[in-house]
């Protein structure tokens, strides 16, 4: 099978990418419970994602070496905490969501050292790997911050500020499409540093 073009590789992703901002926009209608369920179903498929992978991962340890040492190790590390029995209350759902967004923030960088020094093949999979994590980070935020919230004023407010947001983000995929560059690098870097400022933008301060 031919490898695709790159304004396959485009369209492609961002086909995925409108229905992962869809499914955002639906979630933050859900109810509480509901949201704490939905978070749940997230982390349970992230980790079934990354055992499906490991196979895909190990070639590529093989391959880089040494350099793959963290970015295993971060990489158990996350589906240890994936593992964990979900949050019985606002403060360790607010705690679990920290713990899995520092260690996946720590895992990205790794990707990206191993993207820069490995093979195409090793820089397509932490390619795969990065916009998975973006995704379910989006996820997360949106989720904690629907299941931690008190107030149904705060709430409101959240709601407003988040559905602004991937209005935003959704019609700047509509952009990207019609105006794709020619290197799919470039290109890609720009939509996932969009999708994990999407996610970044969701996470409220608490005062």
């Amino acid at each position: 099978m031919a490898d695709k073009s790159l304004k396959e590789k485009i369209e492609d992703r961002l086909h995925s990418w409108r229905r992962e901002l869809e499914e955002l926009q639906l979630q933050l209608h859900l109810g509480r419970k509901e949201a704490g369920e939905k978070l749940e179903e997230q982390k349970k498929h992230l980790r079934a994602w990354m055992d499906e992978n490991r196979g895909r991962f190990k070639e590529i340890e093989e391959e880089v070496g040494e350099e793959a040492n963290e970015f295993k190790a971060r990489f158990n590390e996350l589906v240890d905490k994936l593992r964990k029995a979900p949050a019985a209350t606002k403060e360790e759902a607010q705690a679990q969501e920290a713990e899995l967004s520092a260690t996946m923030d720590k895992l990205q960088e790794e990707a990206e050292k191993i993207e820069e020094q490995g093979t195409a093949k090793a820089a397509n999979m932490m390619d795969d790997f990065q916009d998975r994590m973006s995704r379910f980070q989006a996820h997360l935020k949106v989720l904690t911050a629907h299941y931690a919230e008190e107030a149904a004023e705060e709430w409101k407010e959240f709601q407003e500020e988040a559905r602004e947001k991937i209005d935003k983000l959704k019609g700047k995929t509509a952009e990207w499409q019609e105006e794709a560059g020619e290197e799919w690098k470039e290109w890609r870097g720009e939509i996932n540093k969009a999708f994990s400022n999407l996610a970044s933008a969701f996470k409220r301060d608490k005062k």
